[in-house]
């Protein structure tokens, strides 16, 4: 079932790219507030979800993986030239959710494939 998880965190990963990545037409700077709520949260949710597949003591890998994922992005948004720009200020919003999420990992949050195992009745997630 392991196996499964991280095909599915790769899958989210690659969902997240494409999403980021779409031509858009212009949003009003009424939305901007919006836009940095949502990258917090995605970032929440990907670094919450590989706090249950990867051991505490490797985090920081989630961490860095993140953050250069963030980054990426933002840079090609810039030099893509599809209706998208790169802004530090998501970066900041991506970290402050990278960071959140390994937080709620820490929390317990972690436990979500323990949970997923029991509720479809198997003994352990791996």
């Amino acid at each position: 079932m392991t196996k499964f998880w991280w095909v599915l965190g790769v899958v989210l990963v690659i969902a997240a790219l494409i999403v980021c990545l779409m031509p858009t037409p212009e949003l009003p700077k009424t939305f901007d507030f919006n836009d940095k709520v949502w990258h917090i949260l995605g970032h929440t949710a990907l670094a919450t979800y590989f706090t249950g597949l990867v051991a505490r003591q490797n985090w920081w890998k989630i961490l860095l993986f993140l953050l250069a994922f963030g980054i990426s992005v933002e840079f090609a948004q810039h030099f893509m030239n599809w209706g998208r720009q790169g802004d530090w200020r998501d970066v900041l919003g991506n970290a402050a959710g990278n960071l959140l999420g390994l937080a709620l990992g820490w929390i317990g949050l972690r436990h979500w494939p323990q949970w997923f195992a029991w509720l479809f009745g198997r003994r352990s997630a791996a």
